[in-house]
């Protein structure tokens, strides 16, 4: 599961890291305590193939969707049944797209209390992780919203023991295969993004952080250095 991470990256900095042509998001600002349902920078391509940096908020709704606000949770898709399921099947061929975060919080239990921990990836500023968005129109204003979710699948390596579940990271040369709407057999991709996760899951590591209350660059610091 990934219900809450950090980016301190500006959109300027996400533009050279995923080569963007496009910035659609200047006013995004470094956060390290992002909730679902706040609007996040996310990476997806044009028909001509560039590629853009813009917002959306972070939990999928379909089109068909007459709500904004769903009455279950779409921050995270499970990628083993996301083909299959109404609310993400038709994001999983044409609308895939990059989010990208600095690391995200997990809770493991601890005589009966959750401890957070942070999770990232030693070395990297930013890692982009494999998500599905999809447009919801406003069928009173006719507003365009962008919607997005983050896939996930089973925990493993280092991963599973902060959760059973883990975020699936995409490296650098999955990337354009990601994004590209050329490839069209999004369950294919989805299953050999999350092979390649697996198999790169040790290259994570987390640490204790006291509970997040707030937001500021403190969150991420070591339980046992506060």
């Amino acid at each position: 599961m990934c219900g809450r991470f950090a980016l301190d990256q500006t959109t300027d900095a996400l533009i050279a890291e995923f080569v963007a042509s496009t910035n659609r998001f200047p006013l995004w600002a470094p956060r390290w305590n992002i909730a679902p349902t706040s609007t996040i920078p996310i990476v997806v391509t044009n028909d001509d193939g560039e590629r853009i940096v813009g917002p959306a908020r972070w939990s999928l709704v379909p089109p068909w969707s007459t709500e904004l606000t769903l009455k279950y949770p779409t921050f995270n898709a499970r990628s083993e049944t996301v083909a299959e399921k109404p609310t993400f099947r038709g994001s999983v061929n044409k609308f895939r797209c990059i989010v990208p975060i600095s690391g995200y919080y997990e809770w493991t239990s601890m005589g009966g209390t959750k401890q957070p921990h942070f999770v990232y990836r030693p070395g990297q500023a930013v890692v982009g992780l494999a998500g599905l968005y999809s447009w919801w129109t406003n069928p009173a204003s006719g507003e365009m919203i962008a919607t997005a979710t983050i896939l996930t699948r089973e925990g493993t390596g280092v991963l599973a023991e902060v959760h059973d579940r883990m975020p699936i990271a995409l490296e650098p040369d999955d990337q354009d295969r990601w994004l590209s709407r050329d490839h069209s057999d999004g369950e294919s991709i989805i299953s050999d993004v999350s092979e390649t996760a697996a198999r790169n899951a040790n290259s994570w590591d987390h640490y204790e952080v006291a509970p997040l209350r707030g937001d500021g660059p403190e969150l991420r610091e070591r339980k046992d250095e506060q």
